[in-house]
């Protein structure tokens, strides 16, 4: 019977076992990593490592990595909180072999190694695929936006960009002008107070910002300029097809950016036209009657073609038109367009120049489009101070500064694509993510690795309606599921009114997406999409703690997410059954 407290003796030698091998299980995480680091390539990472010369020799690339790997596997991607994890924990300290190196080094080997970071994904991949446990089959693609270590308050305008600048540089002019005063123009003065330097490299950043906003203001004045060409084009057919008298109206407004003065008149052609054609009708049917002796058509006889209530009307919009839309003393009579039949011949006893007939609409006369298309009030565009490669994006929850990144999962649930991008919207993704999950699958099935070859063939792709596009139906590549709406209504048109067989050959790419999508096979094989890729979303998120990123700037986003993704892929490995003697194996 214990009478007393277990002893604590914290002077005790040897607490804890002479070798570090002894530490810990054979199965735990840190013994796993180690080794599935030494199966990896990573000979990009000794490239710039510090061997010979003056000076301590440097730390081990393969020890720095899987102190990351091993940190970002348990949500933590702090350099500093590495660097006191590895002082206190015993798995952190058997990585560094109780060699604990900076928080500077650390964050320093992240940076130098941004590319090679971001390969170990193939590397990964490659890994996999030797101990025969990717497979591709169907690939489900999404995209994910990440929040960016930057906030929405430092984005501003090219006005207040500028106006920052001209502080900015204000500021060090009048810091020179005090300096030397202080100094001397001759003098460094190393002794300068803190609160005056500037370590922050606002006017860098400044100019990058500038630069960010210049080239969206190009981009978006080349969308403009061929978004205003595309709507012209439309207008001109529209226009066309309502002046072709031997075809049927078009339906619908008219387009924005068709001509008022051709719209008027082609209308007015129309109307004509179509009272021509009542009373062509009515007289035949007269004398039709008339040859037959019986009576005269009943109602009274149509009014002459120019006197008819909408022929009037018509005539009018298009007379007020031209008032509205040609210089003052432009003679409306000269602006007949060219080719045209008819002449405006006013009726005789009518008066329908200037007065609006009674029950019509006002003609509008309002600002002329421009030819860009863009209107005078558009908000003008913005750069962020603090990242400026990162983007304002809209998620369910509003918006955020962050970054849109893309991947694509395996049939076993293995990321074998990764990348971040800038734009807000997933369409003009869907492409580059197919081709590299085509040439990620090319490279794996080129090399020698264990098992069928046909697991290297990828079945079909699923993307959600953020990646529907005439376009991404009908691009050259692997068999697709695009969704034409969200899920819900995928599952409700499965159900209410399902299909079966090919589609009509006449379909549109939409038509026969959406009718394969509601067969039985084609809706099943689209529910695995959600599955397949919202979970390894939550892994990168909740598990490696990429809620937000740790690094700023476009290139060492990447490298953060396909870290996060390589991650990731090794401890799936771990979660199917592969062991730390299993991967040794692969050696010996």
């Amino acid at each position: 019977m214990a009478k007393g407290y277990r002893p604590v003796d914290r002077d005790q030698a040897f607490l804890l076992p002479p070798a570090m091998s002894d530490w810990l299980p054979d199965d735990h995480l840190v013994w796993f990593l180690i080794e599935a680091v030494r199966q990896l390539d990573t000979r990009a990472l000794h490239t710039r490592a510090k061997l010979g010369g003056v000076g301590r020799r440097g730390y081990d690339p393969d020890m720095l990595l899987t102190l990351w790997i091993y940190a970002m596997a348990h949500g933590e991607r702090s350099s500093r909180q590495i660097e006191r994890l590895c002082g206190t924990d015993v798995a952190f300290r058997i990585i560094c072999a109780s060699d604990i190196p900076d928080h500077t080094v650390l964050a320093s080997f992240r940076k130098a190694h941004g590319a090679a970071l971001a390969d170990l994904l193939t590397a990964s991949l490659h890994l996999c695929a030797q101990l025969g446990m990717l497979r591709f089959g169907v690939v489900a693609l999404d995209g994910v936006r990440i929040t960016a270590n930057a906030a929405k308050d430092a984005n501003h305008t090219e006005t207040t960009l500028r106006r920052l600048a001209e502080a900015h540089l204000a500021a060090a002019e009048a810091t020179d002008t005090a300096e030397d005063a202080l100094f001397g123009e001759d003098n460094r003065g190393d002794a300068l107070p803190e609160q005056v330097r500037d370590r922050t490299h606002q006017g860098r950043r400044i100019r990058q910002a500038l630069e960010v906003i210049a080239a969206r203001q190009a981009a978006e004045a080349a969308a403009a300029a061929e978004r205003a060409a595309a709507e012209r084009a439309t207008a001109r057919d529209f226009v066309q097809a309502l002046a072709d008298l031997d075809r049927p109206a078009p339906r619908g407004a008219a387009p924005k950016g068709a001509d008022p003065a051709e719209l008027a008149h082609a209308r007015w052609r129309r109307a004509r036209a179509n009272a021509q054609r009542k009373q062509d009708a009515w007289l035949a049917r007269a004398e039709q009657a008339d040859r037959a002796g019986g009576y005269l058509p009943r109602g009274k006889p149509p009014a002459p073609v120019d006197e008819q209530r909408l022929v009037r009307q018509a005539y009018a919009t298009y007379q007020q038109t031209l008032a509205a839309t040609q210089p003052a003393g432009t003679d409306l009579a000269a602006t007949q367009p060219a080719g045209t039949d008819l002449v405006p011949t006013q009726p005789a006893g009518t008066d329908l120049v200037p007065t609006q007939p009674a029950g019509t609409a006002p003609v509008k006369t309002g600002t002329v489009a421009s030819d860009t298309g863009t209107s005078a009030t558009k908000r003008e565009p913005r750069a962020n101070l603090t990242d400026p490669d990162s983007r304002l994006l809209k998620t369910r929850n509003g918006y955020i500064q962050g970054y849109n990144c893309m991947d694509a999962v395996s049939d076993d649930q293995f990321i074998v694509y990764a990348d971040v991008t800038q734009d807000a919207n997933d369409i003009a993704q869907f492409e580059p993510i197919m081709n590299g999950v085509t040439q990620v699958a090319a490279d794996l099935a080129a090399h020698a690795a264990p098992g069928p070859p046909e697991r290297f063939t990828i079945g079909t792709l699923l993307a959600d309606a953020g990646f529907n596009s005439d376009h991404n139906l009908t691009a050259d590549g692997p068999d697709r599921l695009i969704a034409q709406s969200k899920s819900r209504d995928l599952d409700i048109d499965a159900i209410t009114t399902p299909t079966t067989g090919d589609p009509p050959p006449e379909a549109t790419a939409h038509h026969r997406m959406d009718h394969r999508l509601r067969t039985p096979e084609g809706h099943q094989l689209y529910k695995r999409r959600s599955p397949l890729i919202e979970a390894p979303h939550g892994w990168i998120k909740d598990r490696r703690g990429l809620r937000q990123f740790s690094c700023r700037g476009l290139t060492a986003v990447q490298a953060e997410f396909r870290l996060a993704a390589t991650v990731t892929n090794l401890l799936r490995l771990r979660t199917l059954g592969i062991t730390r003697q299993t991967l040794a194996h692969l050696t010996t």
